[in-house]
């Protein structure tokens, strides 16, 4: 898998996803938004709103994202889009911005509706933009969204999914270094240490 995944961002092709969660628990996911990006053209997007096992919405959570626990009773549980769903991830490069977030909502709603865990792996956005644009004070999606005029309407899932693939083109296309580790799920692990020397070097 390790070549496919590697032709594939040479490529500028991958999956960005966001979601968004009911309450505290990880396997609470509410609402995903998914664009497919091929030769580093947005080409496809899928968003729904999802029902937990558990429906209850936290005012905090309601508070980020708007959805109330009303909008969710008829909505689809993830194993009922789950045919959709997985093509997006199977074998492909997904990206989110703080990716160990949205894969870890992804694993632990996998794992509550007893659905396989797809086999991908993962890239993390802020890493990408604070190792490609040291320079920005902040590196969360609506900071570094609106440092390259980028629509967003924060914490709607597509709306975020959509500026999180946006701003991984341009990372790569930006001619930063980017090396990748194949030795654990998130590609971008090492990124961190490489981002906190630029950050050094900029002080």
């Amino acid at each position: 898998m390790q070549a496919e995944i590697t032709q594939s961002l040479a490529n500028l092709t991958f999956t960005a996803i966001d979601f968004e969660t009911a309450n505290e628990r990880r396997d609470s996911a509410c609402a995903i938004g998914v664009v497919r990006v091929h030769n580093g053209q947005i080409v496809e997007e899928f968003q729904t709103l999802l029902r937990p096992r558990e429906l209850r919405v936290d005012w905090r959570n309601q508070q980020v994202h708007g959805i109330a626990e009303a909008d969710l009773y008829d909505a689809p549980t993830l194993a009922d889009v789950w045919p959709v769903l997985l093509p997006y991830l199977h074998r492909q490069p997904v990206v989110a911005h703080n990716s160990a977030f949205d894969v870890s909502v992804l694993e632990y709603t996998c794992r509550d509706f007893s659905l396989p865990i797809p086999a991908f792996h993962a890239l993390c956005s802020v890493k990408l933009a604070k190792v490609c644009w040291p320079h920005l004070e902040r590196h969360k999606l609506d900071h570094v969204a609106a440092y390259f005029n980028i629509p967003l309407n924060h914490h709607d899932a597509l709306s975020d999914a959509r500026a999180c693939a946006e701003i991984t083109v341009q990372a790569f296309r930006s001619g930063a270094a980017l090396p990748l580790c194949f030795k654990q799920r998130e590609l971008t692990a090492g990124l961190a240490a490489r981002a906190a020397k630029v950050a050094v070097r900029r002080w």
